[in-house]
């Protein structure tokens, strides 16, 4: 086994991953900026629980399902509206100064924040076009068996998480010398982002069906 290889191969997607501009990369500095680390901490973990997830269901054969347009269509029409919540929402939030930096790490959200990672990952179809991609290539250009698959993947989701974590680090401590204002400013940005990614996954199911 070519454990270089595979952790570099493996390395190498999470950053493409990772540098994807998305809806994830929106939510995950906005939530950090307002929540303080620990909320971007949590979240990052339920974006790598939904990568996981994802890459699961594509390795025993949802890859097939892309074949129907159906499918295709309502996981469109699902993730635009859901994104499309979390953007009116933002847009639309209070900011005070309690909630820029919070003391502690505040068990009792956490759960809301590792469901918030997951959704906002997991609901995006071009995620699951995404991890179909790699796991594809994985299996049919690499080769490479389970053990390796094993390795590969995990190094993929290790990269993605050490990274969101480090982009809700420097946002919590960005924060520290941000103001409300800035941070409704923020909120909005996010929302219009969300929003955008919204109408674009309403296109996509449109031109599907």
């Amino acid at each position: 086994m070519n454990y270089v290889g595979i952790i570099s191969n493996g390395f190498l997607f999470g950053l493409i991953l990772t540098v994807m501009i998305g809806p994830v990369f929106f939510a995950l500095i906005q939530t950090s900026m307002e929540k303080g680390y620990y909320a971007g901490f949590r979240m990052a973990i339920g974006i790598a629980v939904s990568d996981g997830f994802y890459i699961f269901i594509c390795y025993v054969g949802i890859s097939q399902l892309l074949d129907n347009t159906y499918f295709k269509t309502g996981l469109g029409l699902v993730g635009g509206v859901i994104m499309l919540g979390f953007g009116l929402v933002n847009l639309t939030k209070q900011v005070s100064v309690q909630q820029k930096r919070p003391a502690d790490f505040n068990k009792s959200n956490g759960f809301k924040e590792v469901l918030k990672g997951f959704m906002v990952n997991g609901i995006n179809p071009f995620v699951l076009i995404f991890w179909i991609g790699v796991v594809s290539m994985a299996t049919v250009d690499y080769g490479y068996n389970k053990q390796e698959l094993i390795l590969f993947f995990g190094t993929i989701v290790v990269t993605v998480f050490i990274t969101d974590n480090t982009k809700a680090y420097l946002a919590h401590k960005l924060s520290d010398t941000i103001t409300p204002e800035i941070i409704k400013i923020v909120n909005k940005v996010a929302g219009i982002a969300l929003i955008g990614f919204a109408i674009r996954l309403f296109y996509y199911a449109y031109n599907v069906y």
